[in-house]
């Protein structure tokens, strides 16, 4: 995210044309200003009502992570210069013979140092690496810990271990990973509650796995249309066959569907399973994170139907963030991965549990982690809505999703959009202290934004801020979906982002949808 907090808001009022017209309601609550410095004003379509999302002062910008790619990677060279914290005393500093750690008398908080992994006290990427390796003595009881950003700001670490005497250790950065941002990891800390210590380091690296190609992509497609589907199994894999499609991802049906079309659901993945098509049921909605029994409910009712190997898995496309205010709000994040570790229990290991997310998913965090990367921890693998037309664009956004996910083991599909999607129009509004150079005023207390009133017509509002339009931009669908293309053209990209895409966790690549794609010209 752009800012350290949003507050989102569908409006009431239009504001046709992008013009100066009726004023626009922001029906949730709001906070105390001078608390607004953003707002923008999104209209997608045709659609004269526009959405609404307040945002706060933008936050420091941290500098770009150092983000090596030799094999080995020598830490131990990198150090910045040691910051004594604690009890310690305060002359004690980072030495050629190693780190003194020596508590001031009669002090018996924790003593320790905090050595930048860069000299320039930049945050430093481990997340393309698989050990660490760190060697050396230690006299006295020392606990070696990492940092990174978001510890950093808590004041907090991660304990790897305790060590005293000599050590050679080599340590899972898949573990590490699972705890701390790989992506920006900024200190090793090393400390002890003893009256002294002291830890000599004879080698830090970090070492890449082994080189692993990756497997054949596999190309699937997603289907909303469970009713077609089953009345015409046959059209369905005479487009797979073509498009050497290898997976089908079919909506579920409603729980007030009766018994019969849940029966026809499941003969159908049957089918496509003995056909050599891995079938997939697909369900889910933003709020199925506050009832998730509902979706268990479905999940066992199908389970029920399946005999062992008539299907390959359960995808689950959730999409919570669509909810008012998930973003900002981590009891609902919370929710989500709570409600991924329900359903999970539901599978049971039975078939594999795979998850739709956006890429953007890797910037979300969730107790200074990835949120992306919490979800990649519970499941089987991820599908990434990297909804772009520029190929080169597809595996920058999902570069991170993807690193993580050779490190964790997770598979990737990548996915692509046939289906058309209107124009969106953006107007972005910054705080104005001018109101003379205002072009729209936001009034706390009535919860609207109005553009300038004439003179006289004011409101009478005491809590009011003036804003102007900082910008205008528009997002063209031709850079999101390849609908208004030829099929072939959609099949070489497909083809393209395979070849592109060298990381082991790439899986394939599924099309969205298989309505749109058959809408394409041949």
């Amino acid at each position: 995210m752009r800012w350290n907090w949003v507050f989102a808001a569908v409006s009431v009022v239009a504001l046709p044309a992008l013009g100066h017209s009726e004023d626009i309601s922001v029906p949730l609550s709001i906070p105390i200003p001078p608390a607004v410095f953003e707002i923008e004003l999104s209209y997608v379509g045709e659609r004269t009502t526009p959405a609404v999302t307040l945002s706060g002062p933008p936050a420091a910008v941290p500098s770009l992570p150092y983000r090596p790619f030799v094999p080995i990677l020598d830490l131990l060279g990198m150090f910045g210069e040691a910051r004594v914290f604690g009890s310690c005393q305060r002359q004690q500093t980072r030495t050629q013979e190693g780190i003194d750690l020596q508590r001031a008398s009669g002090n018996g908080m924790r003593c320790g140092q905090r050595i930048p992994l860069h000299q320039a006290e930049i945050a430093v990427d481990l997340l393309s690496y698989e050990t660490l390796r760190i060697r050396g003595r230690a006299s006295g009881r020392v606990v070696v810990a990492l940092e990174d950003r978001a510890a950093g700001q808590r004041e907090d670490n991660l304990p790897l271990v305790t060590v005293t005497g000599p050590f050679d250790l080599t340590l899972s950065l898949k573990e590490i990973g699972r705890k701390l941002d790989l992506r920006s990891l900024m200190a090793l800390v090393v400390s002890t509650e003893a009256a002294s210590a002291h830890i000599e380091f004879e080698q830090i690296e970090a070492a890449q796995p082994s080189f692993v190609p990756a497997g054949p992509a596999g190309i699937g497609f997603w289907v909303w249309k469970y009713h077609e589907a089953i009345r015409a199994p046959d059209a369905l894999l005479a487009t797979c066959r073509v498009q050497s499609c290898s997976r089908v991802l079919i909506q579920m049906p409603s729980q007030t569907d009766d018994d019969e079309m849940w029966r026809s659901y499941a003969r159908l993945l049957m089918t496509l399973q003995e056909a050599g098509v891995t079938a997939f049921a697909l369900d889910g909605y933003p709020e199925a994170i506050q009832e998730p029994h509902r979706l268990a409910d479905k999940i066992q009712r199908l389970l029920a139907l399946v005999k062992p190997g008539g299907m390959s898995g359960v995808q689950l496309d959730i999409e919570p963030y669509l909810l008012p205010g998930f973003l900002q709000d981590e009891a609902q994040l919370r929710r989500y991965v709570e409600t991924i570790d329900t359903l999970k229990e539901v599978i049971g290991g039975r078939v594999r549990l795979s998850m739709v997310i956006p890429f953007w998913l890797a910037s979300q965090t969730l107790a200074g982690r990835p949120l992306a990367y919490a979800v990649m921890d519970r499941v089987d693998e991820v599908a990434v809505m990297s909804y772009r037309t520029d190929l080169d664009e597809v595996q920058d956004i999902a570069e991170d999703i993807l690193r993580y996910g050779d490190l964790a083991g997770t598979r990737v599909w990548l996915a692509v959009e046939t289906t058309p999607l209107p124009v969106e129009q953006h107007v972005v509004l910054r705080r104005e202290l001018d109101p003379a150079r205002a072009d729209a005023m936001l009034d706390y207390d009535r919860r609207l934004l109005q553009w300038m009133p004439p003179v006289g017509g004011l409101s009478l509002s005491t809590r009011r801020e003036w804003f102007r339009i900082h910008h205008r931009f528009t997002v063209r669908p031709e850079r999101l979906t390849f609908a208004g293309r030829s099929r072939a053209e959609v099949s070489a990209s497909v083809k393209r982002i395979a070849e592109m895409t060298s990381h082991h966790s790439f899986s394939g690549v599924i099309i969205h949808d298989l309505d749109g794609f058959r809408a394409l010209a041949e």
